[in-house]
């Protein structure tokens, strides 16, 4: 467990210090957790869960991969997966590299961009 909480922090930009505060423990506390000398209650590792988007069993290390319940997904979405279904790995990591300059570029300067041009 102490890996995934280490990974979701690096991957997520958070410190132990934020965790720790959003989880309402001390830090020393949270950093047991991340060198595995603590194991967080099932509260907690609900909250962390919920604040990382991520099952319970991906925090606990018994799901190598994150796994989205479908249900959980509107109905764009799922079409969105069932489009990526049909295309070659190469063309996965275009939309890939497509949705990372999304995220990178807030829509407000794509907007503006288009208009002043």
């Amino acid at each position: 467990m102490k890996t995934k909480i280490n990974e979701l922090l690096k991957e997520n930009g958070r410190t132990q210090q934020q965790m720790a505060d959003y989880l309402g423990i001390s830090q020393a506390s949270f950093y047991a957790y991340t060198i595995g000398k603590a194991e967080p209650s099932l509260e907690k590792l609900i909250k962390l869960a919920d604040y990382f988007d991520v099952s319970l069993d991906y925090l606990c290390g018994r799901q190598n991969k994150n796994i989205v319940p479908l249900d959980s997904l509107t109905p764009l979405q799922r079409q969105a997966i069932n489009e990526l279904r049909t295309l070659s790995d190469d063309k996965v990591n275009r939309v890939i590299g497509y949705i990372a300059n999304l995220k990178e570029v807030p829509i407000t300067d794509i907007v503006e961009k288009i208009k002043n041009s």
